[in-house]
């Protein structure tokens, strides 16, 4: 028997266990040469090794062994079509990966930087870039709303479809009116900031941008329930400061549940955008 390898050998020389070997058999994938009438032994061939490779080469691109099957007797040009095929998905995981990794580096960076920017329970002004948005509206909900939840687990399901995972930052978006009207905070909708290339023909419409500008903020930490407290101060900072402002708040989360599991550690921003001012072009002439 010495141009056949037990299964054994076989196993130990290809690192395939003797389970998957037996597998193979069972399926019609790779079959042994030779069986031992008495003892059932099971006996391949060197001339099995380079089938056995291409078995475990094809998985490893992914094939699900009932294909690996059919694709054992297939032409070289229908094998050079797998490959290609295989080359295009492996292309577009490279760049999902890519794009997943540039967002989490960014939220990184946004925590390290933000949380050393500015105290919390201080009103400041800054200026902030211009930012691509991902909403969902509804109608003056209140926090903890079903409704709301509903529309927060929408944005998640939309970036999970898009870029394969969710990473929290679930915004939220106050009407002022509403809020000095009812003496409470309503939202009218929820928003996720991304880039803009993550949308796609089915998201498109939701995505808008915020403008460039200044903001009156604060932040603060604890549960959401609190934001009443900051808003009401903010409001009162800028009556008294007589700054114009927009219609609209952004409350923003910092740090979301999804990155402390302590409520006391969650950390909120809220913005108020200033009014731009009209530049009279004829001052400049």
């Amino acid at each position: 028997m010495s141009n056949y390898y037990s299964i054994g050998e076989m196993s130990k020389l290809n690192k395939v266990s003797i389970q998957t070997l037996r597998y193979y058999d069972q399926i019609g994938l790779l079959k042994p040469v030779y069986v031992d009438k008495e003892s059932n032994y099971r006996y391949y061939s060197i001339d099995q090794f380079p089938q056995l490779d291409l078995i475990k080469y094809l998985k490893y691109l992914g094939m699900p062994l009932k294909d690996i099957k059919s694709k054992l007797s297939n032409s070289d040009e229908e094998m050079l079509d797998l490959l290609n095929n295989k080359i295009e998905t492996v292309n577009e995981n490279i760049l999902e990966l890519q794009t997943i990794k540039r967002i989490l580096s960014k939220k990184k960076e946004l925590l390290e930087r933000t949380m050393k920017e500015y105290e919390t329970d201080i009103i400041f002004r800054k200026h902030i870039p211009m930012r691509s948005i991902l909403q969902v509206e509804y109608e003056n909900c209140s926090y903890k709303n079903h409704e709301m939840s509903l529309a927060r687990r929408e944005l998640a399901n939309i970036m999970e479809e898009n870029i394969s995972v969710f990473y929290g930052g679930v915004s939220g978006i106050i009407d002022i009116d509403k809020f000095i009207e009812n003496k409470e905070v309503k939202y009218k909708g929820s928003f996720l900031v991304i880039e803009k290339e993550l949308s796609t023909t089915k998201n498109k419409l939701n995505i808008r941008d915020i403008e460039s500008g200044d903001f009156i903020c604060v932040r603060y930490t604890g549960n959401y329930e609190n934001n009443h407290k900051y808003i009401q101060q903010l409001m009162d900072y800028i009556e008294y400061k007589r700054i114009p402002v927009e219609n609209y708040i952004y409350e923003i989360s910092i740090i979301d549940p999804m990155s402390t599991n302590d409520e006391s550690k969650l950390l909120t921003e809220i913005q108020i955008p200033v009014v731009k001012r009209e530049i009279d072009l004829r001052c400049l002439v």
